[in-house]
């Protein structure tokens, strides 16, 4: 396949040494993924590890974290059923021996570890990638800016004029599954996984022109890591693969490398693994049930909505498909966006909207070649005096109205973002208590997994059998609903210990002793933090 003399200009961009400007998108990437995280930490107050807008999911993987460290393999820790242990992550495990076997922080295990990991992964992948593909050194700057920053603010525009929830909530969900800075804060693993993509497409590419094996082989280590830590993007790898060489092979023919079969196996080895784990487990298929297309109410992502989020950035990525391209990454960057709506449309798997993150790169990188290489005559050149406006209009507001929902967040007493002395002094005494279930609230259990190793009685949704039920039970033993009758519902749980936790309604309440009744052996009081243990 014979590269165009622009492609070949592009391919030697990459070779340009580290220079002002990567020292500031470095430095940039670095201070958007502590976001959330430095104002926490200036608090001076015990942080639980949360990150991001929606802490519930880091204190499900630092469970994740301590489950590895303790037997290799993670459970469910969230269903007070037997444990069958079957999921296999490196990073987790990674982690959790450093957990365990050097008594790492859970946090520091986690967060301290894999979060600048995540950076560099991140300013690489956005780096080489717009440097490959973009001629001009403001056209990659701007493509860079574009792929880290872009969060359309339409969900801020449509709440002045009056629009519903489910319309705003929408829009916020498509454009934060888009947006480069939420994966910074608190997902790392799928950071890692989403801008490793650029980098392996870029060692596939020069893998075909060589003869050797080493490049072959790292391509096939990273589609295995891809998919192995987030599997949407690596199917979206194995459909960018394939297109492409399907496509050279029908309209260019192109023969096939048939080598990078062995990159597509190896990318499959995760997506079976997952597949069969998913068909086999209670617990993973409860997981895939809660988390399918539309599985709560506001999983609704209307057509419209989908169109009003990429529009900034995709209707001028079409202008530059005007121009004909031979070079394997000129069409893979063309092929991306499809392969991420195959992704999200298919039938099969769970959670389809983490299809979409990452897709602001290649929207970014077909935007600016539409406006600079390819801009048809009628287009004006770009220049700073119209470009930094529109850049900081597809960035800027919407990166406001997400601070102030996590600054909301962290105020409210539904998350843990902090744990109190009086809840870490409760969590140790349960984590050198004999083996037992913990039942408490969807706010405690969040933390007793991963501080005490016990099981919780209801933590995150996507893991809690009849999760509404059990909340509402939780709800009724804590005061928050009138009183049942107490002590059978609790003897029908087969609960060992109850944990009420500082915050929210359980950290208001008096003590339980008289309602527990003959199931109380004992009761410990950790200043607002109260573990009872159960006869």
């Amino acid at each position: 396949m014979r590269d165009t003399p622009d492609a070949q200009s592009a391919t030697r961009e990459p070779s340009r040494r580290f220079d002002w400007f990567d020292g500031l998108f470095l430095l940039a990437t670095a201070a958007v993924s502590m976001m959330v995280m430095l104002p926490l930490l200036l608090t001076g107050r015990y942080l639980s590890g949360g990150d991001g807008l929606f802490t519930v999911d880091q204190l499900q993987y630092l469970a994740w974290v301590r489950d590895a460290g303790d037997h290799w393999l993670v459970g469910n820790l969230f269903d007070f059923a037997p444990n069958s242990r079957v999921f296999l992550h490196p990073g987790y495990l990674i982690s959790g021996m450093l957990h365990r076997g050097l008594g790492v922080p859970l946090p520091e295990a986690y967060t301290v570890l894999w979060k600048p990991v995540a950076v560099v992964v991140v300013f690489f992948g956005i780096r080489q990638y717009c440097r490959r593909l973009l001629v001009g050194v403001w056209a990659q700057r701007t493509a860079m800016v574009l792929a880290l920053f872009t969060l359309m603010g339409w969900s801020t525009l449509t709440s002045w004029l009056g629009a519903g929830h489910s319309v705003r909530y929408s829009l916020d969900f498509i454009s934060s599954e888009m947006w480069t800075g939420q994966l910074l804060m608190g997902y790392e693993f799928g950071a890692i996984a989403v801008f490793l993509l650029p980098l392996v497409l870029l060692l596939i590419e020069r893998a075909r022109g060589d003869q050797g094996s080493l490049l072959i082989a790292l391509a096939a280590g990273g589609a295995l890591l891809i998919t192995w830590l987030q599997p949407w993007q690596g199917a979206e790898l194995l459909g960018v693969l394939l297109l492409v060489e399907g496509f050279c092979w029908w309209r260019r023919n192109t023969r096939p490398d048939f080598r990078l079969l062995w990159v597509v196996a190896a990318g499959l080895i995760p997506a079976i693994y997952y597949a069969v784990v998913a068909a086999t487990d209670p617990s993973w298929k409860l997981a895939g049930e809660m988390n399918k297309r539309g599985a709560q109410a506001d999983w609704n992502w209307p057509v419209w909505a989908i169109a009003l989020t990429v529009a900034p950035l995709a209707i001028p990525a079409l202008i530059s498909l005007r121009k004909r391209v031979d070079g394997w990454q000129e069409l893979a960057v063309r092929f991306w966006p499809l392969a991420v709506l195959v992704v999200y449309l298919q039938p099969f798997g769970t959670f389809p909207y983490h299809s979409f993150q990452g897709l602001a790169l290649p929207l970014a990188v077909l935007a600016v070649q539409g406006f600079v290489s390819d801009r048809p005559s009628w287009l004006p050149r770009p220049r700073w005096w119209w470009v930094v406006p529109i850049v900081l209009a597809l960035s800027v507001p919407g990166t406001v109205h997400r601070m102030r929902m996590a600054a909301d967040n962290v105020e409210k007493p539904y998350f843990p973002y902090y744990i109190s002395s009086s809840e870490q002094d409760a969590l140790r005494f349960l984590d050198s208590a004999p083996r037992g279930n913990v039942l408490t609230t969807p706010y405690g259990g969040m933390l007793v997994p991963a501080y005490s190793g016990q099981e919780a009685y209801v933590g995150p949704r996507s893991w809690s059998p009849d999760w509404q039920e059990r909340a509402n039970f939780a709800g009724r033993l804590f005061g928050l609903y009138p009183p049942a009758p107490t002590q059978q519902e609790v003897r029908s749980t087969g609960a060992r210990y109850i944990f009420a936790n500082c915050n929210g309604i359980s950290g208001t309440l008096p003590s339980l002793k008289a309602l527990l009744g003959p199931l109380l052996a004992s009761e410990h009081r950790f200043g607002c933090a109260t573990v009872y243990v159960l006869r």
